[in-house]
Formats: structure tokens, C-alpha cells, sequence
């Protein structure tokens, strides 16, 4: 049997802690440990390497690829962060695991991708809902055809933050340091499982802006999308709506229906069949409390990276994949600064 990949992560928030949960049940299966931590804030650093058992602790994470005996870095910082970050730990010699957004341009994706496969290094993206058991069931009735030819697809993200959210960050609401709003942050999963089960886009036209906070980014986008295979999409993406509504990912085909809202599958609907539903679940509402998730999607994830590199092949979620939702993104922003249809491929200017 291998030994479990050595990861050490880079970031102690929301995301770093789900890291450390999943890490945690991972080390049982002997698949993966987490050895060491780094937090520019020497005290965050030190309480969290306390709690989970790490071993070492560091402020500057370049410090820590000189004295760690690691394997694999986690990167789980603010959005700005992760592309300097990823290439100082690529060529450092180390397979890297990224939160989402993988980068704020598809410049930036495409060096980190260019760059790992320079080094001959795995490079993955934190996408953890491509692992939910509703998303993978609802994935394989589009690919055995039960739902029929894809007519259309709907992405709704319509949470809310308040203006204090936003207020005391020194990095969100920014273009230079978040690199969109509600697009890039709340709605990227939605946006990634949409174009995943889809297919890719050939155009889109989008409205984006901020309504109800003072910042420089979208608190609100609606986007209107056409895919390859001829099917119509729908994103809709908010932190303005009060107070927080489930999301929802509709995928529509001409034998049938199947809706995801919230927690749990609200219909699957096939031609011929009874239909299926799902009464809606109490307690837990993520989009209200999202560090309170269970990081089940984040241990399937990260147990398939670390698996990747035991047997040197691609993981599931690797760069190539993370670039696609930026650069729909990034569409949405170009359309509506410029009013003018996208097409895709985009050369992201």
C-alpha cells in the first residue's frame, strides 16, 4: 500500500477549515494527511495548526516549501492569491489543489495549467459539487439519454450578503483582488455544473452590475446562453436578494426534466415514468451557512486528487476543467461592459 500524500495548505478561513475536515477522515483511509499550515497572521496560523494536529505552522508559505517534506499544496486564500501562489508551488516542485475560482483571468488559468504540465505536475480545482451524489445522478441521466435531446439549462444563484460583507474585506467587491462578485464567488459552482452537464456554450449575451452594495463588482447578472448542441441556458447570479433563496440548477431535455434545489432533487420528471420528488429538507440552509456544509463533496474531491498522483494520472477536476467557468464568466463581464453578444472561444481581454 502507499503512503498517504502529505499535503500542507495555504489559507486558515471557511475554505481551509472544510480542507481540514476532509483531510481529517482521509488520513483514516490512509490516503492523505495534512502536515502543515501557513496564515500570514502568525496567530491564525498557530490556532489552526493547534486544532487539527499539524505538526508546523508557517507565515510565509515559501518558507514552508524549503523546510516541509510535502507532496502536494492546498490553496484555499483569497481569489487574487491563487495565481501566485499556485506557480510558486509548482516550481517548487509540487502537485497543486486549488480552491475555485483557479484564477481571476483566463491568462492566469492558462499559465498555471502551461506551468504544471512544464513540471510534470498534477494540477486540480476545489469543484467539490461535481462529486454530489443529486449532481452525478442527474449527470448520468443526460448521458444515457434518458432526459432526451438538452433543450434547456438553468443556473439560479440568488443569495444574500449584507453590505457589512463586503465593508470589512480588504479583498471582496474588488476587480483586482476578487475578480467579479456574485459570478466569480457565489455563483461559480452553479456555473460550472450547468456548461458541465450541458456541454460547452457558442455565445451569450448578459446584463451585470451592482444594485443594492457600494462596490466596484455584480451583486446582480443575468445571462442568457446558447450551447453547442443547440440548447438554450439561463445563470442568474445575486448577493442582493433578500433574504437568500435556495439555488437551484434546472436541466430540461424534450423526453424530461430534472430540478435541483437547494439540498435535495426536487424533480425528475421522464416521459412514461411516475414522476420523482423531494419534499423540502429542514435545518440546514448552505446558503446561509456554508461553513456548516458537510464536507463530504470535499473529501470525495480531494481523496480522488491525492489518488491521481498515487497513480500519476489526471484527476477529475484538473485546471483545463477550472478555466471553463472563468471563462464564461469572464463572457458575462465582457458582454454586458460592451452590450454586445460573446461568442466562445473567448480571447479574454
Amino acid at each position: 500500500m502507499s503512503k498517504p500524500i502529505r499535503f500542507a495548505l495555504i489559507g486558515t478561513g471557511v475554505g481551509g477549515t472544510f480542507v481540514a475536515r476532509a483531510i481529517k477522515f482521509l488520513k483514516d483511509e490512509g490516503v492523505a494527511e495534512l502536515v502543515s499550515v501557513t496564515s500570514r497572521r502568525e496567530e491564525r496560523a498557530r490556532k489552526f495548526a493547534e486544532e487539527w494536529g499539524l505538526r508546523s505552522w508557517y507565515t510565509n508559505h515559501l518558507e514552508m516549501f524549503r523546510k516541509e517534506n510535502i507532496d502536494a499544496v492546498i490553496i484555499s486564500t483569497p481569489h487574487y492569491l491563487h495565481f501566485p501562489e499556485t506557480i510558486d508551488a509548482l516550481d517548487a516542485g509540487y502537485h497543486v489543489l486549488v480552491d475555485k475560482p483557479m484564477a481571476i483571468d483566463l491568462r492566469q488559468c492558462d499559465e498555471m495549467i502551461r506551468r504544471a504540465k512544464k513540471n510534470g505536475l498534477k494540477l486540480g480545482v476545489l469543484l467539490q459539487n461535481r462529486f454530489d451524489e443529486k449532481v452525478l445522478k442527474i449527470k448520468r441521466l443526460v448521458e444515457e439519454g434518458k432526459l432526451g435531446k438538452l433543450i434547456l439549462g438553468e443556473a439560479n444563484v440568488k443569495w444574500f450578503r449584507t453590505h457589512e460583507y463586503y465593508e470589512n474585506s480588504s479583498w471582496r467587491g474588488r476587480w483586482a483582488t476578487e475578480g467579479g462578485g456574485s459570478l466569480i464567488n457565489q455563483a461559480i459552482h452553479y456555473i460550472d455544473l450547468l456548461i458541465w452537464i450541458m456541454g460547452s456554450p457558442s455565445s451569450l449575451y448578459a446584463h451585470a452590475g451592482a444594485y443594492t452594495h457600494n462596490i466596484e463588482v455584480d451583486d446582480l447578472a443575468v445571462a442568457l446562453l446558447k450551447f453547442k448542441n443547440g440548447a438554450l441556458g439561463v445563470i442568474q447570479s445575486s448577493t442582493s436578494i433578500y433574504p437568500g433563496l435556495p439555488t437551484r440548477l434546472e436541466i430540461h431535455g424534450d423526453n424530461g426534466t430534472a430540478i435541483i434545489e437547494g439540498e435535495a432533487i426536487k424533480m425528475i420528471a421522464i416521459k412514461g415514468e411516475e414522476i420523482q420528488t423531494t419534499e423540502k429538507k429542514e435545518g440546514l440552509a448552505s446558503w446561509s451557512r456554508p461553513e456548516a456544509v458537510p464536507p463530504t463533496n470535499h473529501i470525495a474531491l480531494i481523496r480522488d486528487f491525492a489518488t491521481a498522483i498515487i497513480e500519476d494520472r489526471e484527476p477529475k477536476v484538473p485546471g483545463e476543467e477550472g478555466r471553463r467557468s472563468i471563462e464564461v464568466i469572464r463572457a458575462i463581464y465582457y458582454s454586458s461592459k460592451n452590450k454586445s453578444i460573446v461568442n466562445f472561444p473567448l480571447i479574454d481581454v
